[in-house]
């Protein structure tokens, strides 16, 4: 990761830095279900906003026509990543190619700014233990879809999962977050 090379060329300890994701899971019972009821929650402006902004990330335009329709795998191969494409276009590919209407594709979360789980609690778990194994981040910050539902299913469902998995506490280390990150004081004194 280049964060942790610039620490390294600048002196400091790699290990040191934290990357903390934001993940918004979206949890049901199935893929299906949570994408409906996500679906529930998203008005028409935003659709269509998430319609425009698809299309210029795969290079044409959509019309009210094609949200019901998979998107045509011809466009999908036409696009090309470069080092100046929008970061989520690998996302929209990857989504688009699992044969999901252009709605599902958006009701994926997939141009959202922090990424999204969706599925079950188990998706989840994999999801986060997937990035954290890759050393893509060293924890997370949970933005639920729905509060009511789904923080709740994630603290009952996916925790014991990761705790399971070893990749989550069961207990905590210290009394700040910096001691629960194993982050050592480096500023100011100690008191």
């Amino acid at each position: 990761m280049a964060l942790r090379q610039s620490a390294i060329d600048n002196g400091r300890n790699p290990d040191d830095i934290k990357f903390i994701a934001g993940i918004m899971p979206l949890i049901a019972d199935s893929k299906q279900e949570a994408l409906d009821r996500h679906a529930f929650f998203m008005d028409e402006q935003t659709l269509y906003q998430r319609v425009r902004h698809i299309g210029a990330v795969l290079g044409t335009v959509f019309d009210l026509d094609d949200l019901d329709k998979p998107i045509d795998p011809a466009i999908l191969d036409k696009v090309q990543i470069t080092p100046y494409s929008d970061p989520r276009t690998e996302i929209v590919l990857k989504v688009a190619r699992e044969g999901w209407t252009l709605k599902e594709v958006i009701h994926h979360s997939v141009i959202d700014y922090h990424p999204a789980s969706v599925g079950t609690a188990e998706d989840t778990a994999d999801f986060m233990t997937e990035w954290f194994n890759e050393g893509a981040c060293d924890g997370f910050w949970v933005l639920p879809d729905v509060y009511e539902v789904d923080l709740k299913r994630f603290v009952d469902e996916v925790v014991p999962i990761l705790q399971e998995r070893g990749v989550f506490h069961q207990d905590y280390e210290g009394d700040t977050l910096r001691e629960h990150l194993g982050v050592p004081y480096q500023y100011g004194l100690r008191k």
